[in-house]
């Protein structure tokens, strides 16, 4: 519980659920075909990399504790 203070986890664990929402969804689709890249795996692989790097900041850094 005391994990969920941590305002550094959430905000991982949003954008992690959120990169995995707009993946799954590119991957499925595959609407977008007129374009090379698709703006929605960019923005998914970096988003999941910004809530990974939050949730291991969230890990390593015990200031509080």
């Amino acid at each position: 519980m005391k994990k969920l203070l941590d305002l550094r986890f959430v905000i991982g664990i949003f954008f992690a659920v959120v990169g995995a929402l707009l993946l799954i969804y590119d991957l499925t689709t595959g609407q977008n075909k007129m374009m090379d890249t698709s703006v929605n795996i960019w923005s998914a692989v970096l988003f999941l990399v910004f809530g990974a790097g939050m949730i291991v900041l969230s890990y390593t850094n015990k200031i509080n504790e």
